[in-house]
């Protein structure tokens, strides 16, 4: 007995050296412990306890962060690979790619041992969709943004996220592609191409210059009724670019600045809108209404400001508009009503006629001042003329030194045809707003030959003198609203429309109302 003790005592040092140089040097297996498969780029889905990926995907497999026992024993040559012979996986360098559908298992070996197994479901969903999506605006010359795209697809969700695309793009010139990313190189407008497998989807992107500079004099003053054109100065890259510019009128302003521009007036032509200033799309500006006014200028990213003051016209500038005009012939002389606009800044009209080949001469002095000025705000003279003659008429603002800019000229010829001044507008029909106390007048257009002005006159039926009072004039379209004023209303209304040469119809047939409008 004593001697096997001695011979364990002699063989068990012996024993743990030759193990321990075994663990040492790889030829004793050493114990593993932690050691898992996992699959970076792969789906595990609980329910189905497997993990998922898609037809035509490439992912690395990993045995984890597993331990050796002990420490000092050499790591082991762990290799993956697919235990089965379905052709669903290929596996090289620890990297698996997806073939078809199906279900294939791998396993992590030492030597000839299974330490661990894993079972591989290769799906191929059916995409319902695709998206390309910008990570920020591509709109400008150097915008860069990474390319979002989005799949919905029918099954296994969870895959969505998984997707990787290739992008391109129609004109590298335009557009520039580097991974995820697209970077606008060029101006123009080019497709952003995001593909996978055979799915494609287009995204058609328009780069424009990029404003680096935008300015423009921060004051201009305009007479009422003149015009300027605004010429902002503007540096692109890539350089000499033209670049889009809009043009706006600003309403929500520094009231204690500038005037609002927009007014919803009861005017000369009824309730109408009216601007302080317009601005087209070429920058040029009409002053309308005394005030100051903001306007905002955008091109591409940039943005600028600028001042429009309108001031009372210089009295050589003013214009006398809309001369009209009705013609009855007696036996021996024709008879000429002619009338025009009013104008706040002139109380003196002089009428110029023009006989026959002979030159313009002044042939009449007008006085009208605004508490004179009847409503409608309308200056009408009778004129006597000689038959069968020809005649030019223009009319003129003269404050004793300076004439204003003439009207447009009416001529009334020996062979006038007359026959428009019968015509009558029909049609007449209306309508009553109780609660904005406002009245909207339409009726037919005479016919579709030109374009005709209208004017609507009411008769007051409560009065003993029945008189035609103009209630809008220079109506362009077929309708009009009027503001109506408290009380009991018993009228009668009539159009009248007036030709492109400035001759006026008969009146229309009466329209009448009778109607409360009292509180």
């Amino acid at each position: 007995m004593k001697k096997k003790s001695n011979i364990l005592i002699f063989i068990l040092p012996i024993l743990f050296i030759l193990l321990s140089i075994g663990l040492k040097h790889g030829y004793v297996m050493p114990m593993i412990k932690g050691i898992d498969i996992r699959i970076i780029g792969g789906t595990f889905i609980t329910n189905l306890n497997k993990y998922v990926i898609k037809v035509g995907d490439e992912v690395n497999v990993s045995a984890g962060d597993y331990i050796v026992v002990p420490s000092f024993a050499k790591k082991p040559d762990l290799k993956f690979v697919i235990l089965d012979k379905k052709n669903v996986l290929t596996m090289k360098n620890n990297k698996i790619k997806a073939l078809r559908e199906g279900y294939s298992t791998i396993g992590i070996m030492n030597k000839n041992r299974v330490l661990r197994k894993a079972t591989i479901m290769v799906v191929n969903p059916k995409i319902n969709d695709l998206k390309i999506n910008l990570g920020s605006d591509l709109n400008y010359y150097g915008d860069r943004s990474k390319i979002q795209s989005v799949v919905d697809i029918e099954e296994y969700k969870k895959l969505e996220k998984g997707y990787k695309f290739n992008y391109s793009t129609t004109d590298p010139k335009i557009l520039k592609i580097e991974n995820d990313y697209v970077e606008a190189v060029g101006t123009g407008e080019a497709k952003l191409i995001s593909r996978y497998d055979r799915k494609e989807i287009q995204k058609t992107i328009k780069i424009y210059p990029r404003v680096d500079e935008l300015s423009i004099d921060k004051y201009f003053e305009l007479e009422q009724n003149q015009s300027v054109d605004l010429n902002p100065s503007i540096k692109t890259s890539p350089n000499n670019e033209k670049s889009e510019v809009k043009y706006s009128v600003l309403d929500n302003v520094d009231q204690s600045k500038y005037d609002e521009n927009k007014r919803i007036i009861n005017g000369d032509s009824g309730i109408e809108t009216s601007y302080g200033i317009t601005i087209d799309a070429n920058g040029r500006v009409n002053a309308n209404r005394i005030g100051t006014y903001q306007v905002e200028i955008n091109s591409g990213n940039k943005k600028t400001y600028t001042s429009i003051s309108v001031v009372k016209p210089e009295f050589e500038n003013i214009e006398i508009k809309n001369l009209q005009y009705r013609l009855s012939n007696d036996k021996d002389s024709s008879t000429l009503e002619i009338g025009w606009d009013f104008s706040e800044y002139v109380n003196t009209y002089r009428v110029y006629l023009k006989k026959g080949d002979g030159e313009f001469e002044a042939f009449t002095n007008i006085k009208a001042y605004k508490r004179s000025v009847p409503v409608g705000n309308r200056v009408s003279t009778i004129l006597k003329l000689e038959k069968n003659q020809d005649y030019q008429i223009y009319v003129v603002g003269y404050n004793g030194v300076k004439e204003t800019k003439p009207s447009n000229i009416v001529t009334i010829g020996k062979d006038l045809n007359v026959e428009f001044q019968n015509r009558k507008v029909k049609g007449l029909d209306y309508n009553i707003d109780f609660e904005k106390k406002t009245i909207h007048l339409k009726w037919r257009h005479l016919d579709n030959k030109q374009k005709y002005k209208y004017r609507v006159y009411y008769v007051n039926k409560k009065l003993q003198e029945e008189k035609y009072i103009l209630y809008a004039k220079n109506i362009e379209k077929n309708n009009v609203t009027l503001k109506l004023k408290d009380g009991s209303i018993n009228y009668e209304f009539f159009v009248v429309a007036i030709n492109s040469k400035g001759q006026v119809s008969d009146f229309s047939k009466a329209l009448p109302v009778y109607t409360s409008l009292s509180d």
